[in-house]
């Protein structure tokens, strides 16, 4: 089994490299691989070509496997937070309630003429409605201590609509051509634009939720069984499956305040590494991260080039690729 798991992770790290490259070399401008090479070895003296490589291209391929990566841990870890298979940041409003905050925040940036322009506050705020909707969803999923599976989707249902209804009132609203654009940004999901310092943030952050949550395999281990089984072992299941969603929340709204909704990626993710590979979370956790990472860099490529000289919201793909998986997932848990 060891060996098999170290060939899987051998196996993604070079289809993560190879992707890393294709990624890279795609765009109008034409780049070879030679390019790239002379480039990263800083060998290439040609200012045009090291722009577009180092600046342009390089912060959003490096962003899309962290945004992956990411999104995918907050899925996994939801489930078996939840115990249940059909968890995930977009499904339970989550992804809609952190963007409903950056656009609230957008629309206070220009009514205010710019006082909050920085993107701090659009991490923050998109944070906060990430937490709210939460909140909200386990509110009324536990409505007189009732909560079930299907009353949790269907909360979740409930704020992901009413969150997006309230997005789109905003972008009906907001006066400004470029606050109208901005929120309809969050609204499709984009890895364009990206720059360095949000790759930076984006790692640190990541760097710690992930090392956290490789300290704690055993406890999610042991609560994706159950309640009774984890509190028999000495878990304190309410104290952990709180602190563990706070943190999915923090995560999902630091990555929605910079790219948008993405959907689906929590849910696509870790149901494909199951079914490759049927292990425990600390065995799974590498191969659930490179899998992200290759799935967020293909579906970014796919995006880039279905449509020449355009590119098509990610968002859009995702959820294109997520909802018959999520329909297959509900129907065969009947």
């Amino acid at each position: 089994m060891i060996q098999k798991r170290r060939g899987i992770i051998l196996f993604l790290i070079i289809i993560l490299f190879l992707s890393f490259l294709f990624t890279l070399k795609l765009g109008q401008i034409p780049i070879s691989y030679l390019d790239i090479w002379t480039v990263l070895t800083k060998s290439n003296q040609n200012e045009l070509l090291n722009d577009i490589i180092l600046n342009l291209r390089l912060p959003r391929v490096v962003f899309a496997i962290l945004v992956g990566a990411g999104l995918s841990l907050c899925g996994y870890v939801m489930q078996s937070t939840i115990q249940n298979p059909l968890a995930d940041p977009y499904i339970l409003g989550i992804s809609s309630g952190a963007s409903l905050g950056a656009a609230v925040a957008i629309s206070i940036r220009f009514s205010l003429k710019g006082i909050i322009a920085n993107e701090i506050w659009i991490s923050i705020f998109a944070f906060i409605g990430a937490l709210s909707a939460m909140l909200l969803v386990n509110l009324i999923s536990n409505f007189r201590n009732k909560s079930t599976i299907i009353r949790l989707i269907l909360s979740g249902v409930i704020i992901n609509s009413f969150c997006i209804a309230f997005t789109n009132l905003l972008i009906y609203f907001t006066k400004d051509l470029e606050g109208a654009r901005d929120i309809t940004f969050w609204t499709m999901g984009s890895l364009s634009d990206v720059h360095w310092i949000q790759v930076f943030v984006l790692a640190f952050i990541l760097f710690f939720v992930v090392l956290y949550f490789i300290t704690q395999s055993r406890s999610l281990n042991l609560i994706s069984l159950g309640d009774e089984p984890a509190a028999t072992l000495g878990i304190d299941v309410q104290k952990k499956r709180k602190l563990y969603l706070l943190i999915i929340t923090f995560l999902t709204g630091i990555i929605v305040s910079q790219c948008g909704i993405i959907g689906f990626v929590g849910l696509v993710v870790p149901h494909s590494i199951r079914f490759i590979c049927r292990t425990s979370n600390s065995s799974i956790l590498p191969i659930l991260l490179l899998g992200g990472s290759i799935f967020m860099l293909l579906v970014d490529t796919f995006s880039r080039s279905i449509i020449p000289n355009q590119e098509i919201p990610i968002g859009i793909i995702t959820s294109l690729i997520g909802a018959p998986i999520f329909l297959l997932i509900f129907i065969q848990r009947k």
